[in-house]
């Protein structure tokens, strides 16, 4: 593989996959469908209150290297991305928990620069769907449950540079914890692992991944601040006729600042900014977030 195709997959990863902007370097040109550190301190949290919710992520990502190096060549990754979280809250309850869904509809706007080879593409992301179970163990703790879907309906071409879609499904069972006190202490964490199936068009398939988001801070009446960040780690090799040798597996941490406003329990914003600490196999950047959350 040339120098060329290699930042390709390093860099495609700043697709739009799920929830945010994804960035990986391990994996069929990035391929992972979801994005790390994009719950914040949403991770874990499901309202208490039966309705329909609304969550609006933009972000901003920028990278201009690899694996912790800058590189000597013409090498960087911009991805803007606006993603809609649609989460509907039932009064259905099931071994003592509620049940609730979510819809995840993401676009992005991509430009990329590697030797030779600069463009730019934008469109509608990977859409995934969700279901799971939240129990409220007392009126600060929360336990989730769930399993996300994410579905190829990017637009996607195995010769298209670059691509928006990534051509493939995943599965990703999720398992959350958060704890909320109004004045006082705040820490919310996610664990997922993601299955990921083959693209057909290239028979290549990505490793199956461990990502775990976390999220710790303090409130202050209305006001939170505190640090968000995840570790990812894939489990599994790549597999397919393009595959390197060593199983191209990713690593990496991110940790930033967050700071968030709550106008009244159903209407919040906040923001957070997350720093690659280090990265294997990996794009290496730093991702911006703002977030827009609201009850209809």
């Amino acid at each position: 593989m040339g120098v060329a195709n290699s930042l390709k997959c390093l860099a495609l990863g700043t697709l739009m996959a799920g929830v945010g902007v994804s960035v990986a370097g391990a994996a069929e040109s990035g391929n992972t469908q979801y994005a790390p550190g994009s719950a914040q301190f949403f991770a874990g949290q499901i309202p208490p209150y039966p309705g329909l919710y609304f969550l609006s992520q933009t972000s901003y990502f920028n990278a201009d290297q690899t694996n912790g190096d800058a590189l000597p060549i013409d090498f960087d990754v911009r991805a803007i991305a606006e993603t809609m979280r649609f989460l509907f809250v039932s009064d259905v309850e099931f071994a003592g928990a509620k049940v609730w869904g979510q819809l995840v509809v993401p676009l992005v706007h991509l430009d990329l620069t590697v030797p030779f080879q600069s463009d730019s593409n934008f469109g509608l992301g990977d859409v995934v769907g969700a279901a799971g179970l939240a129990w409220y163990l007392d009126q600060k703790q929360t336990v989730i449950f769930g399993v996300d879907v994410a579905m190829p309906t990017g637009s996607y071409g195995e010769d298209d540079f670059p691509n928006i879609g990534l051509n493939h499904w995943s599965f990703q069972p999720t398992l959350g914890y958060h704890y909320f006190d109004p004045q006082g202490f705040e820490f919310g964490t996610t664990a997922r692992i993601i299955f990921n199936t083959e693209n057909t068009d290239t028979d290549y398939r990505s490793g199956n991944e461990l990502v775990i988001d976390y999220a710790i801070g303090w409130n202050f009446d209305k006001i939170r601040v505190g640090a968000v960040g995840y570790y990812l780690q894939q489990l599994t090799d790549d597999t397919g006729p393009t595959a390197p040798a060593d199983g191209n597996r990713g690593k990496a941490f991110a940790i930033g600042p967050s700071l968030a406003y709550s106008f009244n329990p159903a209407l919040q914003v906040s923001a957070s900014w997350q720093h690659d600490v280090f990265a294997e196999n990996r794009a290496q950047g730093d991702t911006v977030w703002v977030n827009f959350a609201t009850k209809f």
